[in-house]
């Protein structure tokens, strides 16, 4: 089986900060330094965090090669080619039944081709990819109804205000919507961000969704009551409402 050369051959070697005749003991320890300077969870600055993650998985995708042999030779330049027959018969974790040769690049523990996940750093088990998501998602079970609370009260303000005065500019009210959805959308992303400290969580986004469509569906009745308009029947709201929600929602996941 041959490994296929880098595009940057030395890449990997500088993301470990290490020299390319190091032996694989050096290269093991050193490894062993980076993983635990580069520990996410052991930072509070959520910028500083994010680097970290970052710069872990840069670390992880590194050592995968150059820690066995065999992948740093091929990357070095030097094919090596490895027999079918000499790889060892192994059997899933999860499938006990099953047949594998292939193992989790981070725990070791072996997994079939059903419960691996592929990964920029190659195929890992389920267990381990939720254990790294853990590192990201870190917001509190209230943080999904604090996002889901403030996405409602400013959809439910704003989208009323935003439908009556678009709609007076007539034709120019959808240039206006087309070129300021996206940045109203960018803002109330970063309103929701702040109310939550910037936690992230994997229910997050949905609750922060569903509180922005229901603010504005809320807001646009109430308009509907107090002046008899009810700005979702104007086109130019819709673009501007779909445009705002299109950027609000990826920036929270």
């Amino acid at each position: 089986m041959s490994e296929r050369v880098s595009a940057q051959p030395k890449a990997h070697y500088r993301n470990l900060d290490v020299a390319e005749n190091i032996s694989q003991a050096e290269l093991a320890r050193q490894y062993q330094r980076l993983q635990k300077l580069y520990q996410p969870e052991n930072i509070s600055d959520a910028d500083a965090r994010a680097y970290a993650a970052q710069k872990l998985a840069q670390i992880e995708e590194a050592y995968a090669i150059l820690g066995d042999p065999a992948r740093r030779a091929v990357y070095d330049g030097k094919p090596l080619i490895v027999a079918p027959d000499d790889q060892e018969l192994l059997y899933c974790a999860n499938h006990p039944a099953t047949e594998t040769r292939l193992r989790c690049n981070k725990c070791g523990k072996p997994i079939c081709m059903k419960c691996a996940r592929q990964t920029p750093v190659g195929y890992r088990c389920t267990e381990c990819i939720h254990q790294q998501q853990n590192v990201y998602f870190n917001a509190g079970s209230s943080d999904n109804f604090i996002a889901l609370a403030v996405g409602f009260v400013v959809s439910a303000i704003a989208a009323p205000i935003a439908g009556m005065l678009l709609g007076g500019f007539g034709f120019f009210g959808l240039i206006i919507a087309f070129i300021a959805g996206s940045g109203a959308g960018s803002l109330l992303a970063q309103i929701i961000r702040r109310a939550v400290g910037r936690r992230r969580g994997r229910q997050l986004p949905l609750f922060a969704l569903i509180g922005i469509i229901s603010g504005v569906l809320i807001g646009s009745v109430a308009l509907l009551f107090i002046t008899g308009y009810f700005p979702l029947f104007d086109i130019t709201t819709l673009l501007f409402t779909g445009l705002a929600v299109a950027a609000a929602y990826p920036q929270l996941r």
